[in-house]
């Protein structure tokens, strides 16, 4: 028999157990019995009819709204077979169908290969998102030194794109212009060139063109707003409008500027042979006729309620004239100014505008504080929750002590702890300004506060951080004299606020060009050529990649005939026969007691094309396709030079405890470093190092580097960031006093640093002094002193 035993339930889920049971009862009589299908036949049959009657007469069957199912159904899965003839445009809940394509069974080889899509460069293209504005300016060869440099610098910072056009180019051209001459071309028909040029050049790239003389100042900044604010969805015509003699339809004036949108473009530039077969008698304001004739629209000075307003002064005389256009509203409140004299008038008019545009965003300031701080009341916080200063993001409020910000303390010449491996440094360079105009900027705030009652003394204290929300914060303690002699301290907090960020535009670079590898050995580092060629052999040789090697075999005049890189050229050529296109290594004998980088770099040089990248290398870097990749990208031709700073690993012999040591460095702490002191590694095209060294003959070779030549060049930029792609094993590092002062205790810095980290090196001074005492002890022990007995190593300190 088998006994079967209830389990006691707790008294208090006895009513839940109640609960469960009765709702179990109450859905089985709620649901209904009957069991209908719910597949999409069942709740289209009604529809279809009505949609098939209607795609006899309209095809608009997607227009007829569905009928609703009913929910609570059951459904069923049906096959494909039976949904073929499935209209599926009443329906919110359908299957998709996977059409195949169908392929002749006559013959594929016939079959056509299916064409390619080719996308464009660019994601804006592909979208059709085109630039604001393009600034087409008529010069000469008389005027583009001076009017057309002017106008370029006061221009090209606010709008997208700026154009010269010219006749005949001549042969000193101001540096930093986008400049097109027409060799065949007179002055009254330049301005239809320009047009076609823009038309058939930047037809599709910009929303809107504007066309102007060289002898015109426009305001940048308030024209980019002005465009800003125009819907592109009809034609526009804006300019100056003059009415002619013969026709009711009025047209720009070249002089002050001429504003059309992208569709009268398009439509001018296909007519334009009409207007240039008369240039030879043709004006400057023939331009603006032969826009208004073809397009068909006149031009208006005002469009969706905004006025294109312009000031025209035949003789201007800046000094004697700006205190009555100052008082203006038509100059005040202009776009362009036409008819600017000379370039002196240019920069003139310039800086007058943009000291009224910082007035009045001053004013806007103001404004917008007092309203922030009137409506503060309402915010919970009240008056006393409003940061300062008003407007500018509150500060960073840590959410653990990891995350406090460090205060760095400083004086008029010195910083304190500025980082972990220095307690004192003098104060020089940026940072010797920085201090010296925070202080002046407290002094005047004070005077302005306080009136002339206070002469400045001296700091006492000064502390600085930097805020990544809102920027460089002080708070500085000055001492302040008065008439009488007596000191008075203040206190003053000051903020260097984060501006508007930026991104700066770049050329288009791809990581499809060739890679040069440049690697000068000399006879005290050819030891370490082998595992350099080893690498390039597995980066480069068996991956495909698009690099070339070219050695630098740097003899010394000293030593004798014997060839010290014998060796290293026959495994070379051991190289070149194990691959079937060769190894891509060439290399060359210099001769030269003292090397420096300009000495390699100038022979190297004269073996590549000017538009050659090259890549500076070191004994010791292991290769990697990322970091060949980098070197492509962040080096631009004409434009930027790149010194990566690389990972440098610490002697083997202080950081592993036993051997084989690892064959791979990784990036930690405890291995190696990022050394900011060295700028062996650099990439730069052979041009761009052609014109550095044309341009900076004077550089004395012995005391500077490539680092500096480009530096002080001051043409291209020089990209310095840390690549974790970019490692380097360890080698003793000699320093040599005839370098200049800042290489020399940059180098001695490096090798100080280069050895261990500083726990590394505090561990095996505590070990080697351990031993030392050890043996110590036991010395003592040999002397047969009956005290030493109950010494221990540590009672020795």
């Amino acid at each position: 028999m088998v006994c079967r035993k209830l389990i006691p339930l707790p008294r208090h889920m006895i009513p839940a157990l109640i609960g469960v049971c009765l709702g179990i009862a109450l859905s089985l009589i709620c649901v209904s019995v009957e069991e209908e299908t719910c597949d999409l036949h069942s709740f289209s049959t009604k529809s279809k009819p009505k949609v098939a009657k209607q795609e006899q007469t309209n095809r608009a069957a997607e227009k007829e709204a569905p009928e609703v199912d009913h929910l609570g159904q059951s459904r069923k899965t049906n096959s494909l077979n039976e949904k073929q003839n499935f209209d599926y445009s009443n329906t919110d809940d359908f299957e998709p169908r996977l059409r195949t394509p169908v392929y002749s069974t006559k013959d594929h080889s016939e079959q056509k290969p299916t064409r390619k899509v080719i996308r464009p460069r660019y994601a804006s293209t592909e979208l059709g998102i085109r630039e604001k504005l393009l600034v087409c300016v008529v010069t000469s060869q008389k005027t583009i030194p001076t009017l057309g440099a002017s106008l370029n610098q006061t221009l090209a910072h606010y709008v997208p794109k700026i154009l010269f056009f010219m006749g005949p180019r001549s042969n000193k051209l101001p540096s930093g212009m986008s400049i097109v001459s027409f060799t065949d071309s007179e002055q009254p028909v330049l301005p239809f060139h320009m047009l076609k040029y823009a038309a058939e050049h930047y037809g599709l790239s910009y929303d809107y063109y504007m066309f102007v003389n060289d002898n015109i100042y426009i305001r940048g900044e308030k024209l980019l707003d002005f465009v800003s604010d125009i819907s592109i969805s009809r034609p526009i015509h804006l300019g100056r409008p003059l009415v002619p003699k013969n026709s009711t339809i009025p047209y720009c004036d070249l002089n002050s500027g001429i504003i059309i949108s992208q569709a009268i473009l398009a439509s001018v530039a296909s007519s334009l042979e009409k207007c240039i077969g008369k240039g030879p008698s043709a004006e400057p304001t023939d331009l603006g006729k032969c826009i208004a004739k073809l397009s068909g629209s006149g031009c208006t000075a005002k469009i969706h309620e905004k006025h294109f307003t312009t000031f025209v002064s035949h003789n201007l005389d800046y000094d004697q004239q700006i205190k009555m256009l100052d008082k203006d509203p038509a100059f005040s409140t202009a776009l362009t100014v036409s008819h600017v004299p000379d370039e002196v008038t240019m920069y003139k008019l310039h800086r007058h505008f943009c000291e009224q545009e910082l007035v009045l965003t001053q004013r806007l300031l103001d404004e917008t504080k007092d309203k922030i701080v009137k409506m503060s009341v309402l915010t919970p916080g009240g008056k006393a929750g409003v940061s300062w200063p008003v407007g500018v993001q509150e500060p960073h409020k840590p959410k653990s002590r990891f995350d406090v910000l460090k205060w760095d303390y400083f004086t008029e010449t010195h910083v304190y702890l500025a980082n972990d491996f220095s307690n004192v440094q003098e104060l020089k360079g940026i940072h010797k300004q920085d201090v010296n105009d925070v202080i002046t900027v407290a002094v005047e705030r004070l005077t302005k506060k306080y009136g002339n009652q206070y002469e400045y003394s001296h700091l006492v204290n000064g502390y600085k951080r930097f805020d990544a929300t809102r920027g460089l914060e002080y708070i500085i303690d000055l001492v302040l004299k008065n008439d009488n002699g007596e000191d008075l301290q203040k206190r003053v907090h000051l903020l260097r606020p984060l501006s508007l960020v930026e991104i700066v535009p770049m050329p288009y670079v791809t990581e499809n060009s060739r890679v040069n590898l440049v690697l000068p050995i000399s006879s005290s580092n050819r030891d370490g050529v082998v595992s350099f060629l080893d690498s390039y052999a597995h980066t480069c040789l068996d991956s495909g990649d698009s690099a070339n090697l070219f050695i630098v075999f740097i003899y010394d005049p000293v030593n004798g005939k014997d060839d010290v890189f014998g060796v290293l050229k026959s495994m070379i050529t051991y190289y070149e026969n194990k691959y079937q296109n060769g190894a891509r290594i060439a290399w060359i004998s210099l001769h030269t007691s003292n090397p420096t980088e300009f000495t390699i770099m100038d022979a190297v040089s004269k073996k590549f094309a000017p538009e050659s990248l090259l890549l500076l290398c070191t004994i010791g870097m292991e290769l990697s396709t990322e970091f060949l990749n980098r070197v492509r990208m962040n080096t631009i031709n004409g434009w930027q030079v790149f010194f990566p700073i690389g990972f440098y690993q610490y002697k083997p012999n202080l950081i592993y405890e036993e051997k084989p040591y690892p064959t791979t460095i990784e990036i930690s702490k405890n291995v190696g470093h990022f050394d900011r002191s060295l700028y062996e590694q650099s990439s730069f095209y052979n041009s761009d190092y052609l014109s550095a060294r044309k341009n900076g003959t004077e550089i004395d070779e012995s005391k500077n580097d490539l680092f500096s030549m480009f530096v002080k060049q001051g043409k291209l930029h020089v990209f310095r960031a840390v690549e974790p792609a970019l490692k380097h094993r360890y080698r003793h590092r000699v320093c040599n006093p005839a370098l200049d002062e800042g290489a020399y205790q940059r180098c001695l810095v490096s090798r100080s640093q280069g050895l261990a980290s500083r726990a590394q090196l505090a561990m095996l001074i505590f070990e080697h002094q351990q031993k030392v005492d050890k043996m110590h002890l036991k010395v003592l022990h040999k002397q047969n002193d009956p005290n030493v007995n109950h010494m221990n190593p540590n009672m020795l300190k």
